[in-house]
């Protein structure tokens, strides 16, 4: 099993030259045990800051935010995932990548790798997979990000 489309997703970054992998993230019940209220306390899952704030220091990642959360309630929940050191670059799209000769983007918008519970992650035990997964493939490998990564800011 290829976990979350990880080892192709970096295996076709260095073999196309790619510059940048795309990475849908959800919030409820993958960042958070969803409570669905515009007034929860965030708690994020075990082990999602520790991966998040690795993706985030990333330079060849970029975060998008993949949630039926209204704008009013990301701009919250994005203000507290910044706080603690996670950054979304942007919100239920993908402005970088335009329509190509073969695929149009209008309405599916391009990412490499989606971590949602409607496709299958499960937030208890899914977040230090990724992390195993990236250990094996040689992405979860540079002190500096792992460190910083494990440090929460707050």
């Amino acid at each position: 099993m290829n976990l979350f489309n990880l080892e192709r997703a970096f295996r076709h970054k260095r073999e196309r030259g790619w510059d940048t992998v795309y990475i849908t993230v959800d919030f409820h019940d993958v960042l958070f045990k969803g409570k669905y209220a515009s007034d929860q306390d965030f708690e994020l899952a075990p082990y999602a800051g520790s991966v998040m704030r690795w993706a985030t220091l990333r330079p060849d990642i970029k975060l998008i935010a993949f949630t039926c959360s209204y704008a009013r309630d990301f701009d919250r929940v994005n203000k507290w995932l910044e706080e603690h050191g996670i950054k979304f670059d942007y919100l239920n799209c993908n402005p970088e990548c335009g329509d190509t000769k073969l695929a149009s983007f209008e309405r599916k918008f391009y990412f490499n790798i989606m971590l949602e519970d409607k496709a299958g992650f499960e937030l208890e035990h899914d977040w230090l997979n990724i992390i195993n997964e990236l250990k094996r493939i040689g992405e979860w490998n540079l002190p500096e990000l792992q460190q910083k990564a494990l440090t929460n800011p707050k």
